[in-house]
């Protein structure tokens, strides 16, 4: 029986580590007037449930970067209407799934978002600075600058 427990315990510290990529994974939007571009914060919620598994972000239909649990990117977008997705292997099905959300991007301002496990995958929202705020005090900053930095 404790040698069942250790190999289980074993194995998930294991598995912890394989889907927990952050970093780049390609190209950051182009922005050609960076002074009165839009900023975009995705915010992952720190949480024991889908910690294992690791999150896509992708921005109008292509992937920029993974997130893990407990982790923020910020990064700047063009102005106008964007689609923002989080995409995740797994769930109740070995499937690709995704959660999105159109926004629009004004100038100046930023938007916010907050993802979090859900039973087939992850979700997606918006919310409001103040609730973005307080979980960026609680999460790591991924840096986007150089492909696959944390």
């Amino acid at each position: 029986m404790r040698t069942t427990l250790v190999a289980t315990l074993l194995a998930s510290a294991l598995l912890v580590g394989c889907g927990t990529t952050s970093g780049r994974l390609g190209d950051l939007p182009s922005v050609p007037d960076r002074v009165n571009a839009a900023k975009v914060v995705v915010v992952r919620i720190s949480s024991f449930h889908g910690a294992a598994n690791g999150y896509t972000v992708a921005l109008d239909g292509k992937d920029i970067f993974g997130i893990g649990s407990g982790e923020h990117a910020e990064f700047l977008v063009p102005l106008g209407e964007h689609y923002l997705a989080v995409k995740c292997f797994g769930g109740f099905t070995p499937t690709w799934k995704e959660d999105s959300l159109r926004f629009d991007a004004k100038k100046t301002e930023s938007s916010y978002f907050v993802v979090s496990p859900s039973m087939s995958c992850a979700t997606v929202r918006t919310t409001t600075e103040q609730e973005a705020q307080k979980l960026l005090v609680a999460s790591k900053p991924i840096n986007l600058e150089v492909p696959g930095a944390k």
